[in-house]
């Protein structure tokens, strides 16, 4: 594909992985508070074993992994896809956890990413759709999204709140996108 580094690898994020995985994710809480639900004091005292659920290694019909992006050895992007568990909802998953460190963004890594978790979530069983939540100030990651298939269907306003200090708070509306697979 043009405009991507083919020197980065994709592949699955194993249990051997989840320390590098949980170095970037708390880089990401740091970074970008507004782009991701979890806050970094709360996960930063998790261990990098309590992720390990999120590699879906007990999904008998798939579409709950973690993906990585891997410049030689260091583990330069990451996205997640977490399908539900209720009974009515199991057609369904979520895609979280996109985050390329900053120093390789511009790279095509983002795109690599997203079109991956998409071929991986085609081969789940059962899986017609997948779900993501954006801010709705990042209008790279909403355009980056649109290029990947996905359509808006709706926006939460105040779906963030961040609290800089006394009387400092913003808030950061979230946009609601699907892809049909």
């Amino acid at each position: 594909m043009a405009g991507t580094d083919q020197s980065v690898r994709i592949a699955r994020i194993a249990p051997a992985d989840l320390s590098a995985y949980k170095g970037l994710r708390d880089e990401a809480l740091r970074l970008y508070p507004d782009a991701f639900d979890a806050d970094i004091e709360s996960e930063q005292a998790r261990p990098p074993e309590s992720y390990l659920g999120r590699l879906g290694l007990g999904e008998t019909l798939g579409g709950t992994f973690l993906l990585g992006a891997w410049d030689g050895r260091e583990l330069v992007g990451m996205i997640g896809l977490e399908r539900q568990t209720q009974h009515k909802l199991r057609h369904g998953a979520e895609l979280n956890s996109m985050m390329v460190h900053p120093r390789h963004t511009g790279r095509g890594i983002g795109i690599l990413l997203i079109q991956a978790a998409i071929q991986e979530a085609r081969q789940a069983i059962g899986l017609e759709q997948v779900v993501l939540r954006v801010s709705t100030s990042s209008a790279s990651a909403i355009r980056l999204y649109e290029r990947a298939g996905f359509q808006s269907c709706g926006v939460v306003p105040h779906a963030i709140k961040l609290i800089d200090g006394p009387g400092q708070v913003r808030y950061f509306d979230k946009l609601t996108m699907t892809l049909i697979l």
